[in-house]
């Protein structure tokens, strides 16, 4: 009986003029929030779709940068940069923000420039450190550490990548990476090491190849020497 005393009184209050005002103010305050929400979704779907379509318009003048002549690749590549960083500080997108970040490290290597290329292969990998690309990551970087012969830095994260990603496609390319590294520091005979370890571990590949040819021109050098 007293519960329902507590309704009765409560279905009076909604019917008196007070109650009919915060029914009123209450029923307008959940449709604006229905709008506001609304209206947000629709501008972040937006914002995606033409975001995504950056990307693929970006993707794409990188991969036709690679097989045209050189003033029109710089020009394709230049295009493709300014379209990356766009995608790549929207920060509601929900695509694949790493892929957008390794394909504007590719585009500045492309272009010559190293250093923003690894600092942006450096960005990826404190953001993304699980990734599927990030064994690809740190064989670019490698490469370039290895370009600007900071054979030392090369050589640690070729190793690293040996130990981690051990059974990926990269792995034959860091060991030959790192016998290439002590070669050009004159260390011949870590460098037969490698190569042989190279040919052993990974005999089917096409790194392993290289090895076998670089084996035999080190033995060359030794006996002219």
């Amino acid at each position: 009986m007293r519960k329902s005393k507590i309704v009765q009184k409560e279905f009076s209050f909604l019917r008196s003029p007070e109650g009919k005002r915060i029914l009123k103010l209450l029923t307008i305050s959940i449709l604006v929030i229905m709008v506001i929400v609304v209206g947000v979704f629709l501008y972040v779907t937006d914002v995606n779709r033409k975001t995504y379509e950056k990307f693929v318009r970006a993707r794409s003048l990188y991969l036709q940068a690679k097989a045209t002549a050189e003033e029109e690749k710089l020009t394709k590549l230049r295009e493709a940069v300014s379209l990356f960083e766009e995608v790549t500080k929207q920060k509601t997108w929900w695509g694949n923000k790493e892929e957008a970040l390794f394909y504007l490290a590719s585009c500045l290597h492309e272009l010559g420039d190293d250093e923003r290329s690894i600092s942006i292969l450096q960005e990826f990998e404190k953001k993304f450190s699980r990734s599927y690309f990030s064994p690809w990551v740190k064989l670019k970087l490698g490469l370039l550490y290895e370009n600007k012969k900071d054979y030392r830095k090369a050589e640690e994260i070729y190793q690293e990548i040996v130990e981690k990603f051990g059974q990926s496609s990269v792995a034959p390319e860091a060991l030959l990476g790192q016998a290439r590294c002590k070669e050009s520091q004159g260390n011949y005979e870590e460098a037969r090491k490698l190569y042989s370890l190279l040919i052993s571990r990974y005999p089917l590949s096409s790194q392993a190849i290289l090895g076998e040819a670089k084996l035999q021109q080190l033995t060359l050098q030794e006996k002219k020497g």
